[in-house]
């Protein structure tokens, strides 16, 4: 059987890079769009924008900091406020794929392959949730 909580300490591990190459990638855009697509893309616009990626980033962190600290130590607690935070961290990229007013097909793609990280996290934490929270003194 496939131990949970090394997969998905592998898959944290995983997207703390990818997602910060993500936003590094939002922000290029960002500036892209600013000076390119000025006059469709005004001032209220952009600050939405760079809110919803700023508090995804911001929630985003965090979560990846305690789903590794929980995995690593065993602690369940850690890992069910990671998953619980995984969900807002998924609207803000569902966000920036969506609901954005302009997007490129670089923002599209790179978005959608976090959320698929985040959709293989959230099964992988929830297997760990369920065999951390059983009781380790009972033999089978």
């Amino acid at each position: 059987m496939v131990d949970a909580s090394l997969s998905y300490e592998i898959l944290m591990y995983l997207d703390s890079f990818y997602f910060g190459l993500l936003a590094l990638v939002e922000l290029g855009v960002f500036s892209y769009k600013m000076v390119k697509l000025g006059h469709r893309y005004n001032a209220t616009w952009i600050m939405w924008d760079v809110g919803f990626l700023l508090g995804t980033l911001f929630l985003e962190t965090i979560r990846i900091i305690l789903g590794r600290q929980g995995s690593l130590s065993k602690h369940s607690w850690q890992v069910i406020v990671s998953v619980i935070l995984i969900f807002p961290c998924m609207a803000g990229i569902w966000y920036l794929i969506y609901i954005q007013k302009t997007n490129i097909y670089l923002e599209i793609v790179l978005c959608s392959l976090e959320l698929l990280l985040q959709c293989v996290q959230l099964f992988y934490a929830a297997i760990f949730s369920v065999t951390a929270c059983q009781n380790r003194n009972s033999y089978y």
